[in-house]
């Protein structure tokens, strides 16, 4: 009788604390739902200068690794990377992304969500653009803290861009 008790409440353990495990794990990741307080500003100034091509204006707010990657980008009529930093934003990132969903309407940029992983913060938004009318699109900015906080990562998904 004590062997029937003692299988039973291993066996119930042993299904229990694995399930709960999963249930209240949270892993590596942090979410939340609190907008950082420099991310929107942030934001604003970069879609605004995407419309322009004005990587002068928002340079400054990139980090050294979104630096490194647009010098490793290549042109692809030339297969040579682009010239300048400014010239591969303009060209692989503002150009595309215009021609795609149109330009950002300025002002719509609204907070979805946080994630915050291995230094990394990154902060979702949902804004409009003149060609996506379909719905918003998403816009996750990657900031990391390198000398104040810095963009490292930039990426858009819509119902257009995913066609």
């Amino acid at each position: 009788m004590i062997n029937k008790k003692v299988f039973s409440m291993v066996l119930l353990i042993c299904i229990i604390l694995p399930l709960l495990f999963l249930t209240f794990s949270t892993g590596c990741a942090k979410r939340g739902t609190i907008e950082p307080d420099y991310s929107a500003v942030i934001g604003e100034k970069v879609l605004t200068a995407m419309n322009k091509d004005d990587y002068d204006a928002v340079s400054g707010y990139f980090g050294k690794d979104f630096k490194d990657s647009l010098k490793k980008i290549a042109d692809p009529k030339t297969q040579k990377a682009y010239a300048t930093e400014k010239d591969a934003f303009i060209n692989t990132i503002c150009k595309p992304l215009r021609d795609k969903v149109g330009e950002y309407q300025q002002g719509t940029l609204k907070f979805d969500r946080t994630l915050t992983e291995k230094g990394f913060t990154s902060v979702f938004y949902k804004a409009q653009y003149s060609k996506e009318k379909d719905g918003d699109v998403t816009i996750q900015f990657v900031f990391k803290d390198e000398n104040g906080k810095m963009i490292s990562g930039l990426w858009f998904s819509s119902k257009i861009l995913k066609q």
